[in-house]
């Protein structure tokens, strides 16, 4: 085995660690938000995980355990932005604000919201 292959394979782990890489990222992200929100919840991820292959939103379990969801909000925002320091806090809100919210219901969600790039998909489309 060269050296390069060697330091690849390094950069390539540290990579996913760090949740840099386009493929490690998003579970990695996923993971992060979970654990930041079970916390908040006062709940395991295992709970957690279980309340919303149910159905339920942690929008909807906060409500009902008398906790904000706002407050839900700021502790995965800032669990992403620690865990991802060259994610902007303005991105990480935006994916906290979509985690809380649920499938579809946040911005940039199935149902309207906005794009990628901060169109309204819900507008008409002119030609």
């Amino acid at each position: 085995m060269s050296v390069s292959a060697i330091n690849s394979g390094v950069v390539s782990s540290a990579s996913r660690v760090q949740g840099t890489e386009h493929e490690g990222a998003g579970h990695s992200s996923r993971k992060v938000a979970l654990d930041a929100a079970a916390s908040a919840l006062s709940m395991s991820a295992a709970e957690l995980k279980s309340a919303l292959s149910g159905g339920q939103t942690i929008a909807s379990l906060a409500q009902s355990k008398g906790i904000s969801s706002d407050s839900v909000t700021s502790a995965i925002s800032s669990a992403l932005t620690s865990a991802n320091p060259s994610m902007s806090a303005d991105r990480a809100a935006q994916v906290a604000a979509r985690f809380v919210a649920g499938p579809g219901k946040g911005e940039g969600g199935e149902r309207g919201g906005n794009d990628h790039d901060g169109d309204d998909r819900s507008a008409p489309v002119s030609a």
